[in-house]
């Protein structure tokens, strides 16, 4: 679908209302919106939309309730992401009771479902549904939206537990406050998610409109500027396609479908719009909310290369270094939100915390037994058993005009993985190169074919050079394979020389070779199905090969990006390249980058370029050429091009 949106911008139309209208209008042309509305249990968003358009003086026909009922649905039956919806159900309640669209019946739908919600997995009743209350993404929401049902309903009762509205307030404001003060000492554990940034965006976005208490609202704008900061560094060709920490098949195969690229397409006109349903860019949209100029000025005009360091969340046994308590039950949601609810510091409250019922409370039984099995045994067992953990991270991404290369620096390696995405090479749109343990041979787990891995690799990047390094242990159920994901139908060009995978996207250039030799495989429709849906069967057949895998437990993966501007032509980038020497095996890999010189590492060696150690830990929370930030700090100054913006936590203020 060819859009108007940005031409309408570029127009003079003001960004939102223009992407309000590409949504309405797109209901009966855009082929991936059309599905979602079929399927979605998000819908609600669309009608709001068409409310905000009326709010603004324009005709978009009526209400279709069918969507609102999908939505009403969700919450009402408490199914899981229910929690997704009711900042719709709130924005509608508290901004557009008076609308001509909105019947009195529907209103008092809403009302109820809001009501009559479960806030938190401590009020009665048995959820027969197993609804997810504890990521990072799920807790901002649940405390944002009963903070603010409370504030609108003070004097009403809520039925599920039978408190009243400000009971509520003050409820979901400890737990809030708690949570925005993680975040803006440690950042987020689901780092660069190009689909909780989304999710986390509907929570902060209502309590940055909605919230009474101006602590609230500045604390949620600020974080809302340092998500968009994220994104706007993480960009390139208008995707957002970093290192992420939790990751699923769409956004990874086809960048465009990232719910991140449609929020910062409605708030800097560069990126996709023409994908699904995107409750977080219409919301933004709805409140007129506008990110500051200089975030902007890093996305649209980035310099001609940067280098990106970062810290993000925190490892369970630095807690008494940041004045964290684990064994303080007040603290058991930071834990939980980094998914490390079985850690031997932390279980005894996981265990306190978790229902009977609660699907976790099996394994929380079962590891609690182990430990004390082994203490009295006198055996070790491993203090952090967590696959799904989203303990600390150091982000490495490099970029330039023509590619990016973002990596996790060395992440938890050996361990089980969940959805973490350790690294990609980036050229634009769905030219994309990555490396994978495959956690399954199917593409709806977590971790599945192509998202996450069985066992993570030790991986580290500097400039336009990443080694990643896999060894699988012996009895993996997942195979002792790995496989790389390399498009070629992506790329303009794709040569393979020497062993290496060498492709070209414009003018930017990316090379991956492995350590040992393997073959392409049959492309599969199962994978076209997972992301394109109805439209799958024609993204199928022009698709050329990408799955190329290599058999063995123990493999060396070596990514080189290169461009016109460095090498002149394609073919001599590719030449360079497929001569270099490469020498050794997993313990110990050295290799001849035609850029950087020699490059080393190894499972347990250091990473070094040219003879010198290249730091892999303890990251600054920012290091960029736009802002220095050490970690777990509560200001943030981002500086480009004469323009800057503070983020000051202790002055409550964003300048």
């Amino acid at each position: 679908m060819k859009t108007a949106y940005f031409e309408e911008i570029r127009n003079g139309k003001k960004k939102s209302t223009a992407y309000l209208e590409h949504i309405v209008k797109g209901g009966e042309s855009n082929k991936y919106l059309k599905y979602d509305l079929m399927n979605n249990f998000q819908t609600v968003y669309f009608e709001l939309a068409r409310l905000e358009l009326l709010n603004r003086g324009m005709e978009t026909g009526p209400i279709h309730l069918p969507y609102i009922r999908q939505s009403l649905y969700r919450v009402n039956e408490r199914l899981d992401c229910g929690d997704f919806v009711i900042p719709a159900f709130l924005t509608i309640l508290y901004r557009y009771r008076d609308s001509s669209l909105l019947t009195e019946e529907l209103l008092q739908g809403l009302e109820d479902a809001v009501l009559n919600f479960k806030y938190w997995i401590d009020e009665p009743g048995v959820d027969i549904h197993l609804p997810c209350y504890f990521t990072e993404n799920h807790q901002v929401l649940f405390h944002s939206i009963e903070y603010l049902a409370g504030q609108l309903y003070r004097d009403r009762i809520f039925t599920n537990n039978g408190e009243n509205g400000e009971w509520h307030r003050e409820h979901g404001r400890t737990y809030l406050k708690r949570w925005l003060t993680w975040r803006k000492r440690f950042g987020f554990s689901e780092w660069l998610s190009n689909g909780y940034y989304a999710e986390d965006m509907l929570g902060l976005l209502i309590l940055s409109q909605l919230a009474e208490e101006e602590e609230i609202r500045s604390q949620a704008k600020g974080l809302i500027e340092l998500l968009f900061f994220d994104i706007a560094v993480h960009s390139l060709k208008g995707n957002f396609c970093a290192t992420n920490g939790r990751m699923y098949n769409a956004p990874t195969m086809n960048p465009d479908f990232s719910s991140a690229n449609a929020m910062a397409a409605e708030q800097w006109g560069k990126g996709y719009v023409d994908g699904g349903l995107e409750p977080a860019a219409i919301l933004l949209a709805v409140y007129d909310y506008q990110c500051s100029d200089v975030i902007c000025e890093i996305a649209l005009n980035p310099p001609e290369e940067s280098e990106n360091r970062q810290r993000m969340s925190l490892n369970v046994e630095d807690s008494e270094r940041y004045g964290i308590d684990p064994a303080d039950f007040d603290n058991i949601m930071l834990y939980w939100s980094l998914h490390t609810f079985y850690h031997r510091s932390v279980i005894n409250n996981s265990r306190k915390f978790c229902p009977e019922w609660y699907n976790i409370d099996a394994a929380v039984t079962a590891n609690l037994e182990k430990f004390r099995m082994c203490d009295a045994a006198g055996v070790y067992t491993d203090p952090d058993p967590n696959s799904s953990a989203l303990t600390q991270v150091e982000i490495y991404s490099y970029k330039t005009q023509d590619y990016m290369l973002s990596c996790a620096q060395n992440y938890r390696k050996g361990r089980g993985n969940f959805q973490q995405h350790i690294w990609q090479a980036s050229l634009g749109g769905r030219a994309i190169v990555f490396a994978t343990h495959p956690g399954s041979g199917e593409y709806k787990g977590r971790p599945n074919y192509f998202v996450g891995n069985g066992c993570m690799p030790k991986a580290a990047a500097y400039k336009n050079v990443l080694i990643s390094i896999h060894r699988i242990p012996a009895d993996s159920s997942h195979g002792l394979c790995t496989h790389a994901y390399f498009p070629q139908r992506e790329f303009d060009e794709v040569v393979m020389k020497n062993g290496w995978i060498i492709g070209r996207k414009e003018e930017g250039y990316a090379a991956l070779y492995s350590l040992k030799k393997g073959w392409w495989n049959d492309k599969d429709p199962e994978l076209f199905r997972s992301v394109y849906k109805d439209s799958w069967e024609e993204e199928f057949e022009r698709a050329l090969p990408y799955d190329y895998w290599v058999p063995g437990h123990a493999n060396v993966w070596i990514c080189e990006m290169g461009d016109q501007k460095t090498y002149g032509s394609f073919e001599r980038f590719a030449e360079a390249v497929s001569a270099s020497q490469i020498e050794g095996d997993t313990f110990d890999i050295r290799y001849q980058s035609p850029s950087l010189g020699l490059v080393t590492s190894g499972w347990d060696k250091p990473f070094t370029v040219d003879g010198r150690e290249i730091k892999l830990d303890h990251y600054k929370r920012y290091d960029n050429p736009y802002c220095q930030a050490e970690f777990d700090t509560n200001e943030y100054v981002i500086s480009y091009h004469g323009k800057t913006m503070t983020v000051d936590f202790n002055g409550k203020e964003i300048r």
